[in-house]
């Protein structure tokens, strides 16, 4: 086919906030748009001269030039294409039977063909999205204006299986899709409103932003339609129209917005992007003449200044709690010193009770006290002068303070008493035992006062005496106690997190750690403590971003590092969101945790989705995340 040039105007530039005005254009530079040399309805560059194009009638067609080097005969739509630790990996949908294909290319030739499962619903669109090098996402965009977040794994017999990990509904007339892994947005076009942005990490609130809408709202002059990435740009053409947009996401917050006016006769039905030398090359399918058309378009690749947080994998969990809603909160962790690889977990379900799991995460044992919030444990104790390990929880149904025995052999919790507090609406809790083996506990109050109480043991069993009281301004929940170092760690939710000293003769004077920040997003939820050969950690939730944040448990208390609890693909356990508590413990805990463990409540989970439980994690996957730990 000979090949025709025609320019295309690219326009000033302007900064988009979400409304912002239609932009007022400057000047122009041509780029030269030419048909391509083969049919089809979409087309993928993989260098200056060679395709991949899938095709409800041809198949998918390798293209070199404007040769056919391979095919695969399997009528197909739609193409995305990510890197893994195997090479490049592209995924279309077999239009015939409703299934996914995963390809792989290698010396002109298709390879590793896996065909998946059909798909219980019609498929509008779909979008691949990596959150790290072993997990490999899908959104499939169905009819009913669904959105189904799949995760896709390696079968026996080249299949490709595919799991929902989610599903949430998308806008009217919502047809085209695009993921930035970098900053994990799912980019979606409505047409006739605009472009929006969800999270797409699949643990992540559905919420929706403005990318930018029709005029006179935003830039886009009259559709939203297809979309594409290329060099940490968003392209978005509007659709049945000659204009295509591009936005630098990474450079900030504001993303800087340039539109491409093609040729008048051009109407934009597909597109793609492919970062090429110094250029994107882009294919567009003219929805007029059916004619695939391509250009270079010169956007070098944008500064990366999106720092990613680290993801870690969940290694297990523990059974779901009974309840729906809000219901698990905190955990914490007993040491069997007999037989470690039998330690306990401990759970609190603020609807009903104290739950016991193994290291397995299998429900041991069931402990109906009612409306217990935090939960804590210290060992080396007494009961009625007998050794003993005891636990404490905030009981918010009589403003109180929980305590069970656990035996210090085989670990069964049995409920003792109840402590009362002068508290109006008590919430957080922890434990702290000095180096002279007295054991105090730490309950807070909604309205932000704390209360110490001394645990004593007597003949008659345990009581508490209260020995200190401070505050914080606003309402508070986690707190944990350095037991070795004797201080106290606490969270005021919105605030900061602050320290003072753990002995009832200590000054109460508040010294801060840290404020909440773009690290350390509110809530601030959950904390402890881990001290092993000589380093120590303060370990906090930052529940509104969904990840914890590592700082120095010792002055000045530098912060660290932060990670995610994520999805563990060979396990098909999920990650972990919205954590209310956490524990962590430096003790070996047999072969599975060598180094210690650490225990996170998961307010969504996932795979499949039920009811909240307590996701657990290896501590060598999160010493591998950062030289200091």
């Amino acid at each position: 086919m000979q090949k025709l040039f025609i320019s295309i105007a690219l326009a000033g530039s302007t900064l988009i906030t979400g409304c912002s005005s239609v932009t007022s254009y400057e000047g122009s530079n041509t780029v030269a748009l030419q048909p391509l040399p083969f049919a089809g309805e979409q087309s993928l560059a993989l260098n200056e001269n060679q395709w991949l194009v899938p095709d409800a009638e041809q198949g998918i067609q390798l293209i070199s030039h404007s040769d056919v080097t391979s095919t695969l005969a399997t009528a197909a739509e739609f193409i995305d294409q990510r890197r893994d630790p195997q090479g490049d990996r592209y995924v279309s949908l077999d239009t015939k039977n409703n299934r996914l294909i995963s390809y792989r290319i290698a010396q002109g030739k298709f390879i590793d063909v896996r065909y998946s499962q059909a798909l219980p619903y019609p498929v509008e669109g779909m979008c691949l999205y990596q959150p790290s090098a072993t997990e490999l996402n899908l959104f499939a965009m169905d009819e009913q204006q669904m959105a189904h977040q799949l995760l896709l794994t390696d079968g026996q017999q080249n299949t490709l299986l595919h799991s929902e990990i989610r599903q949430f509904p998308l806008p009217p007339n919502s047809e085209y899709c695009i993921v930035d892994d970098v900053t994990e947005q799912l980019f979606v076009s409505e047409e006739n409103i605009g472009v929006w942005s969800y999270n797409a990490r699949a643990e992540s609130e559905v919420a929706r932003s403005v990318v930018d809408l029709i005029a006179p709202h935003g830039n886009l002059h009259k559709n939203a339609g297809p979309l594409a990435l290329a060099n940490g740009h968003l392209l978005i053409a509007e659709a049945g129209t000659h204009r295509l947009h591009s936005y630098n996401l990474h450079g900030s917050d504001t993303a800087s917005h340039k539109q491409w006016d093609l040729p008048a006769q051009i109407a934009s039905d597909s597109l793609t992007a492919s970062a090429i030398a110094d250029n994107v090359w882009v294919s567009l399918l003219d929805d007029d003449s059916g004619i695939l058309f391509s250009a270079e378009l010169p956007l070098p690749q944008a500064p990366v200044t999106h720092q990613p947080i680290a993801q870690v994998p969940a290694t297990g969990e523990t059974t779901p709690v009974a309840d729906r809603g809000d219901a698990a909160d905190d955990p914490a962790i007993w040491v069997n010193t007999h037989a470690p690889e039998e330690s306990r977990i401990l759970g609190t379900n603020k609807k009903r009770g104290l739950y016991v799991y193994d290291l397995l995460g299998e429900e041991k044992q069931e402990l109906l006290v009612g409306r217990v919030n935090n939960v804590d444990v210290r060992q080396g104790f007494t009961f009625k002068g007998k050794k003993a390990d005891i636990a404490a929880a905030s009981q918010r149904d009589r403003h109180a303070i929980s305590l069970f025995h656990i035996h210090p052999d085989n670990g069964i919790v049995t409920a003792v008493n109840e402590i009362e507090t002068s508290l109006n609406d008590v919430y957080g809790l922890c434990m702290y035992r000095s180096p002279s083996s007295q054991v105090y506990v730490f309950i807070n109050d909604k309205d932000g006062r704390f209360e110490q109480y001394q645990i004593i043991d007597s003949a008659n069993g345990w009581s508490g005496r209260k020995v200190r009281e401070f505050a914080v301004q606003s309402q508070p929940e986690g707190c944990a106690a350095d037991d070795q170092m004797k201080r106290l760690f606490i969270g005021e939710e919105d605030v900061a997190v602050w320290t003072l000293g753990a002995e009832a003769s200590d000054a109460t004077e508040l010294v801060q750690v840290a404020a909440v920040s773009d690290i350390l997003v509110d809530d601030i939820e959950g904390m402890d403590v881990y001290r092993r050969d000589g380093k120590a950690f303060l370990l906090v939730s930052s529940q509104g971003n969904d990840s914890y944040v590592l700082f120095n448990a010792e002055a000045p208390y530098q912060y660290i590092d932060r990670f995610r609890v994520g999805l563990n693909a060979s396990s098909a356990i999920d990650g972990a969101s919205e954590t209310d508590g956490l524990t962590v413990s430096s003790q070996a805990l047999g072969d599975n945790y060598p180094e210690g463990m650490l225990v996170v409540q998961d307010g969504r989970n996932l795979l499949p989705d039920t009811t909240q439980n307590f996701k657990l994690v290896d501590w060598r996957s999160i010493r591998a995340i950062n030289d200091q730990l």
